[in-house]
């Protein structure tokens, strides 16, 4: 199939192979390129895509917040009502993240970019306004866990979407600092929905007063208070999503993705300089001289060489020769593989692990159900008789520090929030910070593997710690471990997963790469929750915290491996000339460059000419030639000691 000539996107115009660019092609690209590359970091362009990802981590993470509070209110008894909403969170994260990232890619970033925030305002509503109907003829469950999914196609959506428009409309030497710190409003999200939960539940400190959780005499007027809690913190979700899509809608299609798959060279320099502004070069010349593409839109128009017929985007044949043909399907491998070992781990501690980090805390054993327990009979004036811990077989779910079962609901969310912020979100905000200022300063694809082995040992030693501390006085030794992985989380394997996808990939299948890339992170989450649940109710062992680190250190490895062999290097190392120590001095240096991404779609092949190895094959067999050359240099040194005695 080919497309009309006056269609035409020509093969090396979508990026990958700059030979076959046509002279009028390659100067209006090298053109664009050096209009965006003019430019820093762009306040604009970072706020609106930083708004839509702050909604969604935010509406995301509140399950950390608003499930306790739930289930005090609708399934107190029944553990498995967290679970499902989990999943089918995430799952609807993995179905926004491949659709829309398709989508982006077949029909332009902004007639796609605000629609997912539409999702997340509605189904945000859809959640805070859930009921059981009148007279419980409506399952609640149901209905939460269905806005709950809908919302979770809105959050998957913003992946592809805000990492692709950032990358696209940053110039080569901010692009890492640009997308790195869009990827910073995730730590920031997780701890607002802490801090509004914080908020509103230190309104309502008459539930500590009523030992709601405890006690069934004010057990009504508990779950009036509550049920109205989570409602305000998961409507909040809303607001910032109100104010960000007003900006979105205003928001350009980026002139890489007009010029390169849209073939319309005015309309993308036109937009450019909208936002940009018209850069010096090219002052004096009217805005109006680049026209429309077509020929009628100024005084100068840019003509094109005669067309050439070219593989159209998303057909067989275009799909054959880019991921089998020319085998960049292992870039695909690179990046869906370290991103689902990534959020194994990540969201096995992120996302819904008020149980973990209360067992982390803990200092002393969990204490028997019975008499001894100080909150066994009712302490309420006229409350005998009402204590519900007399008739628990076991904890409820609420209830998710067992060691502490006589803590009211009121106690238990004010610890759950201070131990999220303190071993959580305060670690990870300093990660991405850092990460931010050293982006330009690190290999990142080799920072990305490193990272991943730091991650291994750092789990097998928390794990190790873990078991020897566990329910006793030195368990904060291993919270302090916990955040340190934390902050190594959002410093390397994180960002970087989120990174790498919207720079590797050419113009046209860019956001769709990332987007599968994106699901694949999303499906080893569900594969975290499940893992953690499965564990927590099927090994019965106080230590079992100890076996979900050493079980998510080997994911770690399996991350390192794929992150070594089939990702390629975003930078390159460039011989500079500086003065180092006073005139005439010239000592020369190498310095990282970030290459385009132009340069970066042309693919594996490229790569491969350049002289990168990307296939754990060729990997292992220049590993091996260097470890005989070792042995070899080895084997002559002594002969050629003594030749120079």
């Amino acid at each position: 199939m080919r497309r009309d000539p006056e269609e035409r996107t020509n093969r090396g115009f979508l990026g990958f192979d700059s030979s076959a660019l046509l002279p009028q092609d390659r100067q209006d690209r090298d053109q664009l390129r050096y209009e965006l590359d003019l430019n820093s970091w762009n306040l604009r362009i970072w706020a609106v895509a930083a708004s839509g990802f702050l909604t969604d981590s935010y509406n995301l993470f509140a399950t950390n917040v608003i499930l306790a509070t739930v289930s005090f209110v609708y399934f107190p008894n029944d553990k498995w009502c967290g679970l499902v909403i989990n999943v089918f969170t995430l799952f609807g994260s993995v179905c926004g993240q491949l659709l829309f990232g398709y989508l982006a890619d077949k029909f332009g970033r902004t007639r796609l970019y605000g629609i997912e925030l539409v999702l997340v305002i509605v189904s945000t509503i859809g959640v805070a306004t859930a009921s059981t109907g009148y007279g419980g003829n409506m399952s609640f469950l149901a209905l939460f866990t269905w806005w709950r999914f809908v919302m979770g196609v809105g959050i998957g959506a913003e992946y592809p979407l805000s990492a692709v428009i950032t990358s696209e409309w940053s110039s080569t030497p901010s692009r890492a600092t640009m997308i790195s710190s869009v990827f910073l409003m995730q730590p920031v999200g997780q701890a607002l929905a802490q801090l509004v939960g914080l908020w509103v539940l230190l309104g309502a400190h008459e539930l500590h007063e009523m030992q709601c959780g405890l006690n069934s005499l004010h057990d009504e007027k508990c779950k009036v208070i509550i049920d109205r809690m989570w409602r305000i913190v998961i409507g909040s979700g809303a607001i910032p999503a109100l104010l960000a899509i007003i900006f979105r809608f205003l928001l350009y299609d980026c002139g890489l993705y007009t010029l390169e798959v849209k073939d319309k060279p005015g309309n993308a320099f036109r937009d450019t300089q909208r936002v940009y502004g018209v850069p010096s070069a090219l002052n004096g010349i009217s805005m109006a001289s680049f026209g429309d593409g077509g020929g009628g839109g100024g005084s100068v128009t840019m003509h094109h060489a005669p067309p050439q017929p070219s593989p159209v985007q998303f057909s067989f044949e275009d799909l054959t020769n880019y991921f089998i043909r020319d085998r960049n399907w292992l870039y695909l491998l690179g990046t869906t593989m370290t991103w689902f070992f990534l959020d194994i781990s990540f969201f096995g501690f992120s996302l819904d692990n008020r149980g973990t980090l209360a067992d982390l805390w803990a200092t002393t054993r969990k204490p028997a159900l019975g008499p001894d327990l100080v909150c066994w009979n009712s302490t309420l004036p006229g409350g005998a008789g009402s204590s519900l811990v007399r008739g628990w077989e076991y904890i409820p779910t609420w209830q998710t520090d067992a060691t502490q079962p006589c803590n009211t609901i009121y106690e238990t969310l004010i610890e759950q929030s201070k131990q999220y912020l303190l071993t959580v979100s305060i670690a990870s905000i300093a990660g991405s910070g850092c990460f931010i200022f050293a982006a330009n300063r690190i290999r990142r694809r080799q920072w990305l593997t490193t990272s991943f082995l730091i991650l291994a040992v750092l789990f097998l030693i928390t794990g190790g710690v873990y078991y020897a501390v566990a329910h006793r006085r030195g368990a904060p030794a291993t919270v302090v471990l916990v955040a340190i992985c934390h902050f190594v989380f959002n410093f390397g394997a994180n960002t970087l997963t989120f990174m790498i996808p919207a720079e590797i990939f050419p113009t046209c299948y860019r956001c769709t790469c990332h987007g599968i890339s994106a699901a694949a992170g999303k499906m080893g989450s569900i594969v975290a929750v499940l893992i953690v649940y499965g564990i927590n109710t099927r090994y019965k062992s106080e230590n079992r915290q100890g076996l979900i680190f050493m079980l998510f250190a080997t994911f770690m490895l399996l991350g390192a491996v794929y992150a070594w062999a089939y990702l390629p290097d975003v930078q390159r190392l460039v011989a500079s000339n500086f003065d180092g120590y006073g005139e005439g001095t010239d000592r020369r240096r190498q310095r990282l460059e970030t290459m385009n991404l132009e340069e970066l779609g042309e693919g594996r092949e490229k790569a491969r000419r350049e002289g990168q190895l990307v296939t754990v094959v060729d990997k292992s067999a220049e590993l091996r030639r260097r470890w005989q050359g070792w042995r070899q240099r080895m084997k002559q040194s002594p002969s050629a000691f003594s030749n120079t005695s």
